[in-house]
Parts: C-alpha cells; sequence; structure tokens
C-alpha cells in the first residue's frame, strides 16, 4: 500500500506542487486505514485525510459505482450479492 501511495504523491506533486491544498483522499473507517502504520505513512507523506462517517455508503459516490459494478459486471447470471 505504501507503494501506491508514494507513487501517487510523487505524481501529484509533479503536475501540481499546490495539490494539497485543493485535494483531500477520501477513505472509509476501515480498520486498516486507520492503523498506526497507516496514518504514519499519511503523516510522513503530508497527504490530506478526509474520513467518512460510520456506515455512510450512500455518502460516498464511488459506492454507487461499486454496486453496479458487482451487480452487473462481475455478476453474469445476477446471483444476489447483498448481505440482505
Amino acid at each position: 500500500m505504501k507503494i501506491f501511495y508514494l507513487q501517487l504523491v510523487k505524481r501529484l506533486d509533479a503536475e501540481d506542487k499546490d495539490w494539497r491544498r485543493h485535494y483531500w483522499i477520501l477513505l472509509d473507517n476501515a480498520p486498516y486505514h486507520k492503523s498506526t502504520a497507516m496514518l504514519t505513512m499519511f503523516e510522513e507523506l503530508d497527504i490530506p485525510l478526509l474520513f467518512t462517517g460510520p456506515h455512510s455508503y450512500s455518502a460516498v459516490p464511488i459506492e454507487l459505482w461499486f454496486a453496479a459494478f458487482k451487480a452487473a459486471d462481475i455478476n453474469p447470471r445476477h446471483l444476489p450479492m447483498s448481505k440482505k
């Protein structure tokens, strides 16, 4: 995971040195996102973070895309995939 963020910061720095004033990385509250190792890495790389609220899937637009993708693209037989 650290390699991904190192490359992301490198690319963003190359395109716009001031990107940290304009963009945040949006993360959910998964335990691995809030681990000491990850939070330390984000701090070292000076990555601005925004965490979603607990169980706020509808507030994150990418979740709608994931739902559509799971329902159609990777589920050709349209089997139920929710926890309902």
